[in-house]
């Protein structure tokens, strides 16, 4: 099974570099799930609906958020029925949407998760915390990948190390800039502080995930 992941895709210009490379990317890979953030793709900041339904028009299939979630509201009209989009599951429960879900890919089960961090970002609930309430929910998945959405890399990097082997893959978002430090942590979780941005200029924007 193979995952792409799709860093944060920016306003128009990323829009049009996915849609001018992702075909190509496809026929030379051929993966069987693509998640991508999507935090940023209208306009640079939030999702609506249309820019949504674009890009499940491209193949992608899960989308994430961030801190950036509720900065267009148009979200806000189609959250609650969109059942691929995430936005962070440690925001209060009370939230529109949902942190996570489970897909069917060929005879596997995925399951994704969305998770905000807290330092030098808005208050939100302990990631840690909340990650470890939803695993218990989701014990019929093969393989979890988690999008960590935080600008800390000391705080990606611990969250990695406290889902070690309990999670496929730990993949951070929201710094814009591919750190290239992608690593297999001793229990078996693939990780990457940062996958990069799908934006106008020399950006590194994708991770493939294979097993």
């Amino acid at each position: 099974m193979k995952i792409l992941f799709i860093g944060d895709i920016v306003g128009g210009s990323g829009r049009e570099a996915l849609e001018e490379q992702l075909p190509q990317l496809k026929a030379k890979y051929n993966w069987d799930l693509c998640i991508a953030n999507g935090e940023n793709a209208a306009g640079g900041k939030g999702i609506t609906e249309q820019v949504a339904h674009d890009l499940l028009d491209l193949g992608i299939n899960v989308i994430t958020m961030g801190n950036h979630t509720w900065d267009n509201k148009d979200i806000l009209n189609f959250i609650d029925h969109a059942n691929y989009l995430l936005r962070p599951l440690n925001y209060p429960a009370n939230n529109p949407g949902r942190g996570w879900l489970s897909i069917d890919v060929g005879v596997k089960r995925v399951g994704v998760i969305n998770l905000e961090g807290q330092a030098f970002m808005g208050p939100v609930d302990c990631p840690f915390a909340a990650v470890d309430r939803v695993l218990l929910e989701m014990v019929d998945c093969d393989d979890i990948i988690v999008d960590i959405h935080a600008e800390a890399t000391a705080e990606k990097l611990a969250l990695a190390r406290y889902l070690d082997g309990r999670v496929a893959a730990v993949i951070g978002t929201h710094t814009h800039i591919q750190t290239a430090d992608e690593r297999v942590l001793p229990q078996g979780t693939l990780y990457i502080t940062d996958v990069g941005m799908t934006g106008a200029i020399e950006s590194g924007w994708a991770w493939i995930y294979s097993r």
